[in-house]
């Protein structure tokens, strides 16, 4: 699937997506980074990957600050349903794995330029 389209007609101001990943290298522990997507959105850019510490990553970058929230996706294996949200305070990345009921949901730490 071609995640970049997730974000087409999104603003940067507020939004959310939600999506499925099936395919095995974002998986695999012998691939070392998976990118989702990066997408620039109006004025941000957006980047999702999961990278070689086996984290699954939201980056939200703007001129004046960068806000990222990274989860361990080690255990899984299989599939993993995705929910990632933003507006102007916050941004969070939730995770949750095939056969769990509750997302792991972290908020993105901001750090100002």
């Amino acid at each position: 699937m071609d995640y970049s389209k997730l974000m087409m007609g999104k603003s940067d101001q507020a939004g959310a997506v939600e999506f499925t990943v099936k395919e095995q290298p974002v998986f695999d522990q012998a691939v070392k980074e998976v990118t989702l997507f990066y997408n620039i959105v109006e004025e941000a850019r957006f980047k999702v990957f999961r990278n070689n510490q086996q984290e699954m990553v939201l980056l939200h970058v703007t001129e004046d600050w960068m806000r990222q929230a990274k989860i361990n996706i080690s255990k899984y294996s299989k599939q993993l349903a995705i929910k990632i949200t933003w507006d102007a305070n916050s941004d969070t990345l939730a995770i949750k794995g095939d056969g769990e009921t509750e997302y792991q949901i972290v908020t993105a730490m901001q750090i100002d330029n």
